[in-house]
């Protein structure tokens, strides 16, 4: 084997771990994956809140904004997903945040009865991972939390669904995204599960078998 064919070797063995980290640097918002790839979720609202706006907001235990949406009963019940990624200022302290939800329904008969537990979100460290989000006009390293809901509402009703700061325990919020969709996620892909860690390991065992090679490559010589 030559020396331009390990080099070539080199290339395509750091070539995954370094798509994982550029992937990693823009980790916020995280993608959401259908349970079935030939069926597609449908994203009916998306919006994300960053860097100065969210830190004054969650200082005030203010209102982060509304999402929108005619419902299609057809296409089976709405899933509000949230994802929140924080530093903490004690990594080794439990950490948690509420999230309170809001839901109006318009121009439906019925007003919208949602059940007590589906009016809050909990963002627990004990299911967030390490991540790396863009914050402002540079990658920051947070905890990375997903949770979420699923409603079902009349036919044809206008949906207004509110998000609300509220208290929080060691966390300091630095990015949220919010997105409301219809289809089956893949609870399998959680946010966070890809850490710094994750990619230095496939980044050391892409030099390991390169430095293998090329000893095998200097025995043969």
């Amino acid at each position: 084997m030559t020396l331009r064919a390990l080099t070539a070797l080199l290339a395509l063995a750091l070539l995954p771990a370094a798509f994982v980290a550029q992937a990693q640097s823009g980790a916020l918002p995280m993608p959401l994956e259908s349970e079935d790839p030939e069926k597609p979720l449908e994203i009916i609202a998306d919006q994300t809140w960053t860097g100065p706006e969210i830190q004054i907001q969650s200082k005030d235990m203010r209102g982060l904004g509304t999402l929108e949406f005619k419902h299609d009963a057809s296409k089976g019940p709405v899933t509000l997903v949230i994802d929140y990624a924080a530093t903490r200022p004690d990594p080794d302290a439990d950490s948690e945040a509420l999230i309170d939800i809001g839901i109006e329904c318009y121009d439906t008969p019925q007003p919208c009865k949602i059940p007590v537990n589906l009016g809050v979100v909990s963002i627990r460290s004990a299911y967030m991972g390490e991540s790396v989000a863009n914050v402002g006009a540079s990658p920051q390293a947070v905890w990375v939390g997903r949770e979420g809901h699923s409603y079902t509402f009349a036919d044809g009703a206008m949906v207004a669904v509110s998000l609300d700061l509220q208290d929080r325990v060691n966390l300091e919020p630095k990015a949220i995204r919010a997105r409301l969709y219809y289809g089956n996620r893949n609870d399998d892909a959680l946010p966070g599960q890809a850490t710094r860690f994750g990619i230095l390991t496939k980044i050391a065992l892409a030099v390991g078998l390169l430095f293998a090679l090329f000893l095998w490559w200097m025995r043969r010589g």
